[in-house]
């Protein structure tokens, strides 16, 4: 016998499977913005280190907000 999903189980299978495109989105926008400083300003490796450090904390923001969001979903 097949159990019926719970409401909302698909909208929640979603939003968690945007998880990994949007860490490697936020990883990848970072790093090529802190590239983009170093070609402009000549920052070598500086701009580059910044710019992922903060695409990394972008990232693992993301992934707490929507987390968060679809386990909130969930326990209503």
């Amino acid at each position: 016998m097949v159990t019926p999903r719970p409401s909302g189980y698909w909208r929640t299978v979603g939003e968690l499977g945007t998880l990994g495109l949007s860490f490697v989105l936020a990883l990848v926008l970072g790093t090529a913005a802190g590239l983009w400083v170093d070609r402009t300003f000549g920052t070598n490796p500086w701009g580059m280190l910044v710019g992922f450090v903060l695409g990394f904390a972008a990232a693992i923001l993301n992934v707490v907000r929507i987390t968060r969001r679809a386990f909130a979903s969930t326990s209503r």
